[in-house]
């Protein structure tokens, strides 16, 4: 049997101390905004030195292909993760409009838009990932500076908005550019999860420090209602909790961590399923202004 009780609990008024497990083994601690009952990684790098903890071949998202069992399990999920991507858009949209992806990588959800008639650009810091999706002719936005006030009807955050270093001047700006009615979709990893609890500070999506910040199913309501954007959706993605415990395996150096993974897991969705709470979401929201 598996041994499935929780390791570190998060409490409230508890120090979570996380270890960048991916590069670097430097710790950082999770300070929480009561505000908006997010985390925020502390100390926060600077925005000079931040691009160090993207520094390696082994980081997928910034990447087109790489070998080994973790990137073939990334890229089937990205793939696999089209789907509730398509399904949401088409609750929204009847017919191809303008759209902006921000974090957008390599541009595989530019492409796959461009490809169902978008008229669609990607924002990539990035000059590694964005040097890729040039190769597949994706247009860019060079800044989010200059976005032309409301251009576009879809805006998408893809598990970008925990990386994107100033997150209010970015939404604010992203709102501006979206039309009356238009819609902004944000995946993100949800630190209330069961998976996360289970985990504690070896939880992979925490990936300290380039997750600057951590959403629980509420924050993003929070921060964006004053806003002007009213939460009209909230989609599971199921995927994320079977891939996010099996690169927490890993960080504990189990050597069943595909096994062990696959039941935490399963775990998590059975879990999130009952109590509508899982280890990542999509929160689609509606300019009211």
């Amino acid at each position: 049997m598996f041994h499935v009780e929780p390791r570190k609990r998060m409490k409230e008024n508890k120090r979570l101390i996380v270890k960048d497990f991916f590069l670097t083994n430097e710790e950082f601690e999770l300070v929480k905004d009561s505000s908006n009952n997010m985390l925020n990684t502390t100390p926060k790098p600077s925005k000079k030195n931040l691009s160090k903890y993207y520094a390696s071949s082994k980081y997928i998202s910034h990447q087109e292909s790489s070998s080994g069992i973790f990137s073939k399990l990334y890229y089937t999920a990205r793939a696999l993760a089209m789907w509730p991507k398509n399904l949401l858009i088409s609750k929204y949209f009847n017919q191809p409009k303008s759209a902006l992806d921000i974090g957008s990588g390599s541009g595989s959800f530019v492409k796959h838009l461009e490809k169902k008639q978008w008229k669609v650009k990607g924002y990539e810091p990035s000059k590694k990932a964005r040097a890729l999706a040039n190769k597949k002719n994706i247009s860019h936005v060079s800044s989010l500076e200059n976005l032309e006030p409301l251009s576009y009807s879809l805006i998408t955050f893809w598990h970008s908005l925990e990386h994107v270093y100033l997150m209010e001047d970015t939404l604010q700006k992203s709102i501006d550019a979206l039309e009356k009615n238009g819609i902004i979709m944000i995946a993100c990893p949800n630190y209330k999860s069961w998976d996360a609890k289970y985990y504690g500070s070896s939880w992979a999506a925490f990936d300290t420090p380039r997750h600057l910040r951590h959403f629980a199913p509420d924050s993003l309501e929070k921060i964006l209602d004053p806003l002007g954007m009213k939460q009209v959706n909230q989609w599971p993605l199921l995927l994320d909790a079977f891939y996010i415990s099996m690169l927490s395996e890993q960080n504990l150096k189990n050597k069943f961590w595909f096994f062990k993974g696959f039941f935490i897991g399963l775990c998590s969705n059975i879990k999130g399923f009952a109590y509508k709470n899982y280890s990542s979401h999509i929160y689609v929201f509606k300019k009211t202004i």
